[in-house]
């Protein structure tokens, strides 16, 4: 006897295909409202959106994403100065966690009659985003930054170009970006370590910084910010050959204004620092300029 389909069988197997392509509908749109609307800072794509010029860390740009960049400062002081490239190439893991190499070269540091150049210690960095809340309007984000700074640069030559031993940097970032504003702030602290009785003084990082989206300044198809930064470091004193050096460390607070452009794919930045704060142990000279600039294009792979 052949078998009889029931109809009620397929009523209700055809019922369940509905709640199943309902609720993943409901799934996509609900996912689709998460996202920030593309307009304003949020018209690129994360890799390309608002950072910071001077301070640590938001480097998450995206998973299998590689961003090479160009980036430098050239600081002026009374009767010093240094010119200093930096070469950085930064990684996206996974859209949670980057990787970062940064190569700096010293062109040409100066301390009175003094003069040195040459490659600066390798830092190699790993930036992970720990928490995200994603709004139609907003996003806040956290991320945690760990980095090494290897002893590739000169102890030796006056002005050093380098620690002379390995360094270690850990670091935490809090970031809150819409389409008209971004906010940030930055606390971190690199930790140096001794090599034949010689060690300079570990560093204290606290940092904070705002921008505004410029509409009427933003290029079609590019994004145009005005940012301000807020770079502080209390630096502990050297110790040089076993002695500590009374005309080392202290605290500095520099404010940088400065212009953000990107597009989809290019950044630009470019700002001036001034110093607010310097109170610098002992006999030092002190900075009266500081500018900063950074090129960079995202690769998608």
């Amino acid at each position: 006897m052949p078998f009889k389909k029931n109809p009620r069988e397929g009523s209700l197997r055809g019922k369940c295909l509905c709640i199943v392509a309902l609720s993943a509908s409901l799934f996509a749109i609900e996912e689709e409202e998460k996202k920030p609307v593309p307009i304003g800072n949020f018209s690129v794509p994360p890799a390309t959106q608002v950072s910071p010029l001077i301070s640590f860390g938001q480097l998450l740009i995206g998973k299998q994403v590689l961003f090479p960049e160009l980036s430098g400062s050239y600081t002026q002081g009374r009767k010093s100065s240094s010119n200093l490239l930096v070469p950085n190439v930064i990684y996206g893991i996974l859209d949670d966690l980057s990787l970062a190499l940064f190569v700096p070269y010293n062109l040409k540091n100066r301390s009175g009659p003094l003069h040195s150049s040459g490659v600066g210690d390798l830092l190699l960095q790993a930036e992970y985003g720990y928490y995200n809340l994603t709004y139609r309007e907003a996003i806040f984000q956290t991320t945690v930054v760990g980095a090494i700074q290897f002893p590739t640069g000169s102890s030796i030559k006056n002005p050093p170009t380098g620690n002379g031993s390995c360094s270690y940097f850990l670091g935490t970032t809090f970031a809150y970006l819409t389409p008209n504003w971004y906010a940030f702030a930055s606390p971190g602290a690199l930790i140096t370590t001794t090599r034949h009785g010689t060690k300079f003084g570990n560093s204290y990082l606290y940092q904070w910084g705002f921008a505004r989206y410029i509409g009427p300044l933003s290029p079609p198809g590019w994004v145009f910010d005005l940012m301000v930064e807020f770079d502080g470091q209390y630096v502990e004193r050297d110790r040089i050959d076993g002695k500590t050096d009374p005309d080392s460390g202290g605290n500095s607070l520099f404010v940088t204004p400065s212009i953000w452009l990107s597009s989809n794919r290019w950044i630009f930045q470019w700002g001036i620092g001034f110093p607010l704060i310097q109170n610098l142990n002992g006999k030092q000279d002190k900075s009266t300029y500081s500018i900063a600039y950074n090129l960079g294009a995202a690769l998608q792979f």
